[in-house]
């Protein structure tokens, strides 16, 4: 009893875990897929932040 309580996942339930993090495979893997969105927007907003700062300090320069 113990055992199948140990052995279950954290997010869903299910009796998959078996991981030291308590997760099944597919709650590990639509936890990289949501961090992989994350970095994929953050660096798409990073960058044209970037192009907005250097795109106004050259035509102040002008």
């Amino acid at each position: 009893m113990l055992q199948k309580l140990w052995n279950k996942c954290q997010k869903c339930g299910c009796d998959k875990a078996e991981s030291s993090e308590k997760l099944c495979e597919s709650c590990k893997e639509k936890r990289r897929e949501f961090w992989s969105d994350i970095k994929k927007i953050v660096g798409v907003g990073g960058a044209a932040f970037l192009v907005l700062i250097v795109g106004g300090k050259l035509t102040k320069n002008k």
